[in-house]
């Protein structure tokens, strides 16, 4: 049987994507949350996850619809002069109250609605998210100063900034993804390249700080965060530090906002829902892809047990303490496992060559040991300091970009840039559904996505914060559209489309 692999070789996906949402969090909430609190919660998580869920194989940490969801409550925080962390103590309580209920009722359950057609909606967003966050970070290099083309004294220098920045965001994304495709090289052993497609993402951030360090004279902007292991917001700007406990009937306040009224903790039930709903999706999409059953996994999923873990533990500490919420992550869960199966090659019927899974170590303590070395980077917050944000947009592009293959909603996406149907790649829906339902129900699947990605964009908080509730609906709209229009799609076709 395979050994478990060193705790190292998996540490390293999960401390990048850690720092990487730290530094989103910071942006987007003017330092409420910080990097300091995304790997705390991460840490934290996966210690309470390692010991209590069913289904430890799952890696909780920040996830791109939690972000963006985040980005909504704080703008209405904002709008509502109320501040923004003793809000979030309400939200996680209500949230946790949700949970608990959905796992004490066995509502998992309305997960055998879940088609293809919403995982895939859902999955895309989580990309989309990724690639849009990573470009807007670069794009904003050109933006933030207004002398990047006058001629201003220090154009120069802001030209100099955000030509380097470019680079070193682009740079690093393509030398990651050159990591992640080495194994199928032939240069050096197979260890070698194994562990260069492990420390992939690692190396290219390592190695464009480097850089950047190289070129100290231009202002690359880097990451904001205190030198020591304390809270990144400060009180009301005084330059003191937040205690780590929030207390939701405080005096202080980091934003100098009052702490929420009755009026407003009732009202942030509403959001709570939608992050419950987001939780509930990102936990049970992220269980079902660990437990397909080509995983050959021994023991179940534990749906109900581990939603509830969160909704005691998880959700609770992570609103008291001022700490991002964090859901089961896919692409840091799939990495997991993948660490841990052992596949051997055989011939099927027609004598193609396919990969099966023969093992996979189940167990408890490779979860444990990626949490302990994730809180242990704590201490190297001096080096975190050095790492450029324009680094970790290229390391969201990555995230994004690597997500897609598999999605059959984007490959069927680039059928559209092929005009000859000859040429088609001949996947199993292409060759049992004529091409004038398959284009229909691509731009139905597609529409769906455009309308949930303006929703999470809607410069109206009060309309953002409905787009959890519109992934929720779409089992039903997926539903109903078809039996509207039951002269474009047969039952065959709806079922080669979306098994």
């Amino acid at each position: 049987k395979k050994p478990p692999p060193p705790f190292s070789s998996l540490f390293s996906p999960c401390l990048s994507p850690a720092v990487t949402f730290g530094a989103a969090f910071a942006d987007a909430t003017d330092n409420q949350l910080g990097v300091i609190e995304t790997i705390i919660s991460s840490g934290m998580s996966g210690l309470i996850y390692s010991f209590l869920s069913g289904q430890p194989l799952c890696i909780l940490g920040a996830t791109g619809p939690e972000l963006a969801f985040t980005v909504v409550f704080y703008e209405i925080c904002q709008s509502m002069e109320v501040d923004f962390l003793a809000a979030r103590v309400w939200q996680a309580l209500w949230c946790s109250l949700f949970t608990i209920l959905v796992a004490l009722f066995d509502l998992s359950a309305c997960m055998k609605v879940c088609t293809r057609f919403t995982e895939e909606i859902f999955s895309f967003l989580i990309s989309i998210i990724f690639i849009v966050g990573a470009f807007t970070t670069l794009i904003k290099l050109y933006l933030a100063d207004p002398d990047v083309e006058g001629d201003d004294p220090a154009a120069p220098a802001n030209r100099a900034k955000a030509f380097l920045g470019t680079l070193l965001g682009l740079f690093t994304y393509f030398t990651a993804m050159w990591c992640r495709a080495f194994p199928k090289r032939n240069e050096t052993t197979p260890l070698v390249r194994k562990l260069i497609a492990n420390y992939g993402v690692t190396l290219s951030i390592l190695l464009y700080s480097g850089i950047n360090y190289g070129f100290r004279d231009v202002d690359v902007p880097c990451l904001d965060m205190p030198d020591e292991i304390v809270p990144t917001a400060t009180l009301n700007g005084t330059g003191e530090s937040r205690g780590w406990f929030v207390n939701p009937f405080g005096d202080e306040t980091a934003s100098g906002y009052d702490t929420p009224g009755v009026g407003f903790i009732f009202f942030t039930a509403v959001p709570a829902l939608g992050l419950a709903v987001l939780g509930y999706l990102d936990q049970n999409l992220t269980t079902l892809l660990i437990n397909r059953k080509d995983h050959n996994l021994k023991k179940g999923g534990a749906y109900h047990l581990d939603l509830l873990v969160c909704g005691i533990f998880i959700y609770p500490i992570c609103g008291f303490f001022g700490l991002p919420f964090t859901h089961a992550a896919t692409v840091r869960s799939m990495s997991h496992l993948m660490s841990l199966m052992t596949r051997e090659d055989s011939k099927n019927e027609h004598g193609q060559t396919v990969s099966k899974v023969t093992n996979v170590v189940e167990q408890r303590v490779t979860h444990l040991g990626i949490h302990c070395l994730l809180l242990a980077a704590l201490g190297l917050s001096a080096v975190l300091t050095k790492i450029p944000k324009v680094v970790l947009a290229g390391v969201f592009l990555y995230m994004g970009v690597t997500a897609l293959p598999g999605v059959q909603l984007y490959e069927r996406l680039w059928l559209w840039l092929i005009w000859d149907p000859k040429k088609y790649p001949q996947y199993d829906y292409v060759t049992q559904v004529a091409r004038k339902p398959l284009h229909l129900f691509t731009l139905f699947q597609f529409s769906c996505l455009a309308v949930l990605y303006a929703l999470t964009k809607v410069p109206n908080p009060y309309i953002s914060v409905i787009f959890p509730f519109f992934i929720a609906f779409l089992p039903l709209i997926r539903k109903l559209v078809p039996k509207c229009f039951p002269s474009v799609w047969s039952k065959e076709d709806l079922k080669a489309l979306d098994k």
